[in-house]
This record gives C-alpha cells, sequence and structure tokens, in this order.
C-alpha cells in the first residue's frame, strides 16, 4: 500500500505531511486534507480506516476490489466512484473511489492515475485552489480528472480522423482490426463519459454540511459542462468512425463484385471455346472438318475469332468498365 498524505496550507496550496496514519481528531481539527491511497488490500484499508468511524455502506464500498456503488450520500460524508479514461482495453475498468468528509479528501485506486499526479504537482508548486478547504480541492480534484477524459476523447477523435485520412489514401492498407480497436476505445470513453455525466449531475444536488464553500450547484455545473463537451467529441469520434466502417465495408464489397465480374467475363468468354472443344472431342470419325488437312487450324482460328467477338461484344456494352 503506498499512503500519502498532504495538507491544504494557507496559502491554498499542498503540502506533504509525514503522518503515516488517520487519526479521529483529523475529523473536528481545522486542518484540510487530501489523503491518497494506492493498490491498497481490503484489510490494509480497513485498518486505515478503523479511526473514522465511516456508515457501513460507505465502508463496504471502499473497501470493495470492484465497483459497487456510484454514489453513496450520508448527512456528513459522501462516496463517489469515477472512471477514469486509462486502460481502455482491460476490465474492469480501472476508476478511482472518492470518500469526502468534513476537512478530509481520501482518494483510493489500485493504479496510478495521471489525474492524481498532475494535481499533486500542480498543488504542490504553483497552482492555487480557489479557497484552503477540502471542498475546494475536492472540485480541483473531478475537473482534472474530467480535463484529463476529455483530452483522451480529443486524441480518439484525432486517431479516427487519421484513419479516415489512410482510409481515403489506400483502403488496402487498412486493417479491419484498427477499426473494431477504435471502436473499443470509443465505447470505453463514452462509458466514462456517461458516469462522469451521472456524478456531476448527482453533485449538484447534494445537500451536505461537510461541503464547506458556496456556490456548490454553480461549480458542479462547470463540471457537467465539461463531461457534455467530452460528450460531444466523443459522439463526433462515433460517428465518423461509423462512416469508416461503412467505407471499408463498402471497398471490400466493391473489391468482390469486381472478382465476380471478372470470373463472370472469363466464363462468357471461355464457354463458347469449352463447347467447341468438347463436340470435337467426341469419339466419331464422321464430325465437320475431319477430312480437312486443315481442319485444326479451322477450328482454332474458329475459337480465336469467337475469343475476340465476345470480347469486343462485352466491351462495347461496357462490362470492363
Amino acid at each position: 500500500m503506498k499512503l500519502r498524505i498532504f495538507g491544504i496550507n494557507e496559502r491554498s496550496m499542498l503540502e506533504s505531511l509525514p503522518k503515516t496514519k488517520l487519526s479521529a481528531e483529523w475529523v473536528d481539527d481545522e486542518t484540510h486534507r487530501w489523503i491518497d491511497i494506492e493498490d491498497a488490500t481490503a484489510d490494509e484499508l480497513k485498518d486505515v480506516f478503523a479511526p473514522y468511524k465511516l456508515p457501513a455502506s460507505i465502508l463496504t464500498a471502499c473497501l470493495a476490489s470492484e465497483r459497487t456503488a456510484r454514489f453513496i450520500s450520508r448527512s456528513d460524508a459522501f462516496y463517489l466512484e469515477v472512471p477514469t479514461h486509462l486502460g481502455w482495453d482491460l476490465y474492469p475498468k480501472p476508476y478511482v473511489s472518492i470518500l469526502y468528509l468534513p476537512t478530509t479528501v481520501i482518494s483510493i485506486h489500485r493504479d496510478v492515475v495521471h489525474s492524481i499526479e498532475d494535481v499533486i504537482d500542480d498543488l504542490n508548486e504553483e497552482v492555487q485552489l480557489f479557497e484552503g478547504s477540502a471542498s475546494a480541492l475536492l472540485y480541483h480534484l473531478l475537473t482534472s480528472i474530467g480535463k484529463k477524459n476529455l483530452d483522451a476523447a480529443l486524441d480518439v477523435r484525432t486517431e479516427a480522423e487519421e484513419l479516415a485520412m489512410a482510409l481515403d489514401r489506400d483502403p488496402e492498407q487498412i486493417d479491419p482490426q484498427q477499426i473494431a480497436e477504435m471502436r473499443r476505445k470509443i465505447s470505453h470513453h463514452a462509458t466514462v463519459h456517461d458516469d462522469h455525466t451521472y456524478c456531476a449531475g448527482v453533485l449538484r444536488t447534494v445537500e451536505s454540511k461537510s461541503l464547506q464553500f458556496t456556490g456548490t450547484s454553480r461549480l458542479f455545473s462547470e463540471q457537467l459542462h465539461l463531461a457534455e463537451m467530452s460528450g460531444r467529441m466523443i459522439a463526433g469520434a462515433q460517428s465518423r468512425v461509423a462512416d469508416l466502417q461503412g467505407t471499408y465495408d463498402a471497398t471490400v464489397q466493391q473489391k468482390v463484385e469486381n472478382r465476380l465480374r471478372m470470373l463472370t467475363l472469363l466464363s462468357a468468354i471461355f464457354l463458347p471455346l469449352t463447347l467447341i472443344s468438347g463436340i470435337y472431342g467426341m469419339n466419331f470419325t464422321d464430325l465437320p472438318g475431319m477430312g480437312i488437312p486443315t481442319g485444326y487450324l479451322i477450328v482454332i482460328g474458329i475459337m480465336l475469332a469467337t475469343v475476340f467477338g465476345m470480347g469486343l461484344y462485352l466491351k462495347r456494352n461496357g462490362w470492363f468498365d
């Protein structure tokens, strides 16, 4: 388990604290904190949270190794699970559990989450919260995760655009697996977007005495707007990939039709030749031309003339276009 504890100083920035355990006194003191827990087992989490005497439903959600409840709200605490854009090809999908208590934000995750690392770096160096409270930290953390997801959606849209350009240049070089992979990526981002939209919408309705700042509804409305922007990006990428799939399918179908048409042309040209050779392959002695010294050449000439005539006829009727 990796446990990091930060305090919010008078400049509304993070400072690392040397503490290694949580204390029940932290709930009542005036210091606002952020506790980040990475890759902890259920037993380790139970020991960490022992001083806080959490509600049973919230504690169960925190200890679970998989997603259980997207949102749980109590009068003095709430819990939410926020998916991330990382690991689109993994199952189950990565997510961050966030436990909000008075003066304390606790984030729990199994993997390294870039959004959290970026927030730590920013608030340690140059970025200030709009006020020195855990509530402001919660807003900043969720906004950072939302921006990362928006950036990821933009990257997926760019990949879809590049794939479309490659398809226009040379459809033969496109592997259908690339399109399938792109669809899986977009499906993952659509799921992340839906969950973020849900979180932002629910947070607008939270009435908890633990939230320390005013204008809660307005601030989380901005998060909802950010999630909606991500949704529009994803919808555009979905539309583009659907067009790609249609274009690729049409290209493959056209290729198959061209091959079938060529086989049809060859069959039409060689069918008369097969008929002639079949007739002259019969075991009869009185076939026409059998007694003529140049009969073989005459038949060959007739066969060549038939091929030429059939080819000319099919060309004039647009079969080779």
